[in-house]
């Protein structure tokens, strides 16, 4: 009888520790995943992105890609504005070698998407914007990546626009540092200044949302996109401090992908103009 209890109680560790080393894996991958050096892949030929790593493959080969070009869309009347405790806290900005990314330790505040909750991470630029609407590419655009505790993704996105050269107030706000990490690759600077991702968000916008995926390698689908609707302004200046990020000016931005059988959908908003 004791020698069946040792065996049962060695049975449950066994399956436990095997447990433990799944979950280890997988909270190892996703965050291997979500960190990929930007010295492992280039702009030059992003086509290229799924032969350089085995677990790229589905840059190539995946079916729900992101960015797109929008142009049809299906108006919803099941969305409403977005969902959002963002609040304003200190990050640091880092030089990633091919964006400026904005990381806020610990999160900041949370998107809810179908009554699920996403937290804010971290925030990078993209010049060009890597979304078009309608064949129309834009100067800059700006990613607000956020994570369940699964660690899926919902990204918000707000594109700029150099047209009428009108400075932004969150660009001019983190000019400052975009200057400093300039062509400085991997450095990083505490951004002491509160920032409040609240304020970036045109509450009267409408926008795009899909399912797509990230837009550098490993390129992982089942990624919420939620694209405003509304471009903002920015100044010619402030879109050219994103192509400093090295130190041969450089664009950042992923072609478009095929949208396939997936179905944009349109919240109209309340805007104005």
């Amino acid at each position: 009888m004791a020698r069946r209890r040792n065996n049962a109680r060695a049975s449950r560790s066994l399956a436990l520790s095997a447990i433990l080393v799944i979950f280890a894996f997988c909270a190892g991958y996703a965050a291997a995943e979500a960190n990929t050096p930007h010295s492992m892949f280039s702009y030059t030929d992003p086509s290229k992105w799924a032969t350089l790593q085995k677990d790229w493959a589905v840059c190539g080969s995946g079916t729900e890609q992101s960015p797109i070009d929008i142009t049809k869309v299906e108006v919803s009347t099941d969305l409403g504005p977005l969902e959002h405790t963002y609040k304003a806290s200190a990050g640091t900005m880092q030089n990633r070698g091919h964006d400026f990314m904005l990381n806020f330790e610990g999160g900041n505040g949370k998107l809810t998407i179908q009554k699920k909750e996403y937290t804010l991470q971290q925030v990078h630029w993209h010049a060009p914007a890597e979304h078009t609407i309608n064949g129309t590419r834009f100067d800059a655009e700006m990613n607000m990546v956020h994570e369940d505790p699964s660690k899926a993704r919902a990204v918000v996105s707000v594109l700029f626009s150099t047209k009428a050269d009108r400075p932004s107030k969150l660009l001019s706000d983190l000019g400052q540092y975009f200057k400093r990490l300039a062509g400085k690759e991997n450095a990083e600077e505490e951004v002491k200044d509160r920032v409040d991702p609240a304020k970036w968000i045109d509450k009267a916008s409408g926008y795009y949302r899909y399912e797509g995926s990230l837009t550098t390698p490993p390129c992982t689908e089942g990624v919420i996109w939620t694209i405003m609707s509304k471009v903002a302004d920015a100044s010619k200046e402030q879109a050219d401090l994103f192509k400093s990020v090295s130190k041969t000016p450089e664009t950042d931005a992923r072609p478009v992908q095929k949208i396939n059988n997936r179905v944009v959908r349109y919240y109209k908003g309340v805007e104005t103009s």
